[in-house]
């Protein structure tokens, strides 16, 4: 797990005038190392940090406290990308996608309904010890009310935690929703609308770049994983124009049928992923509106202009001039 997370968790702790010390020392954790932004720390050390502090300060809501610890920096790069997201839906995407930043012991999915989005966290695979969950889906209600209405709310809360002997109405005061515990999963419901509003504070150019620097980051952190090391490589590559799966697969120490077959397993393909990056670049440079249709065909390796609107069409169901014109139109609207 993510240091700086442990920071938050101890500038709760001390909020409520707890030792932090002493409880991070009894869970096997220097803090002093939390300091250092690029530390990890294993999650079963970081959920017996939670349970001291549930225990100790006999709060079961404790979990709740921590989220106004967390800023953007807690989340290195991540943090900007999200606050820089286009919208909510885009904004739980990044956590989906990137989570792994976070904590390598639970996984995020977006489901979307005809009336709702649902971000769904659970465990890893074969993982027993993840985040504290109240607390990380406190900070993504958080950080919404920040980014996008300070009274933000989602439909109902689903947490996988049994009902808590007291101090229950703190959940549903913080979360301002109705919340259900022992549930087989932890989840927000989110209402359709508000996740497609254009956010105030939208900056595709932020996005991206604190993007890249997430890829790179959790490329070095698992050379095993190999579908973020190809998405790394394709970002760095594009414009080179030679961003071939021969060049990917050179970029990492294996051949193309190595590179191949390890994408089969994870159920994709190079050219699966070079389409998905090529897609969400192209959004963020079009809406951004910096750039011509001509720097944007460069920067993502097309060889002309036609080549990359007849894409971008397939893509999008729209040519990247209409996108960009309804873009600009929405974000006017929204603004006013």
């Amino acid at each position: 797990m993510i240091a700086s997370w442990a920071v938050a968790v101890a500038q709760a702790l001390d909020a409520r005038e707890l030792d932090s010390h002493g409880i991070f020392e009894e869970a096997g954790i220097d803090l002093v190392t939390a300091r250092d932004p690029n530390m990890r720390f294993p999650a079963a050390k970081m959920t017996r940090v939670y349970d001291l502090a549930e225990k100790i300060g006999e709060d079961p809501a404790f979990g709740l406290s921590i989220a106004q610890f967390v800023h953007p920096t807690s989340l290195h790069a991540l943090g900007y990308s999200l606050f820089a997201s286009r919208t909510l839906e885009t904004f739980c995407r990044r956590i989906v996608r990137y989570f792994r930043l976070v904590t390598t012991n639970a996984i995020n999915r977006l489901e979307e309904t005809d009336a709702d989005f649902r971000l769904i966290m659970m465990p890893a695979m074969g993982k027993a010890s993840f985040v504290p969950q109240d607390a990380w889906l406190a900070t993504i209600v958080r950080f919404g009310r920040h980014i996008y209405r300070p009274d933000f709310a989602p439909v109902r809360v689903g947490l996988r935690r049994p009902e808590p002997k007291k101090n229950r109405a703190a959940f549903t005061d913080y979360f301002q929703a109705p919340v259900e515990f022992g549930c087989d999963t932890n989840m927000l419901v989110f209402d359709k609308q508000d996740m497609q509003i254009q956010l105030p504070a939208a900056n595709a150019e932020l996005a991206r770049q604190n993007d890249q620097v997430v890829l790179s980051l959790l490329a070095r952190m698992d050379r095993e994983d190999v579908i973020t090391q190809v998405r790394a490589s394709v970002v760095d590559l594009l414009p080179s124009g030679d961003c071939s799966k021969e060049k990917i697969a050179e970029r990492l120490n294996m051949s193309e049928r190595t590179l191949q077959g390890r994408l089969a397993v994870k159920n994709t393909s190079y050219r699966d992923l070079l389409n998905e990056t090529r897609k969400e670049l192209a959004e963020q440079y079009i809406s951004q509106g910096l750039r011509s249709f001509s720097e944007v065909t460069y920067l993502l390796g097309f060889s002309d202009i036609s080549s990359f609107s007849r894409a971008f069409r397939s893509w999008t169901g729209r040519s990247p001039s209409v996108y960009r014109g309804q873009y600009l139109t929405d974000h006017q609207t929204d603004s006013e």
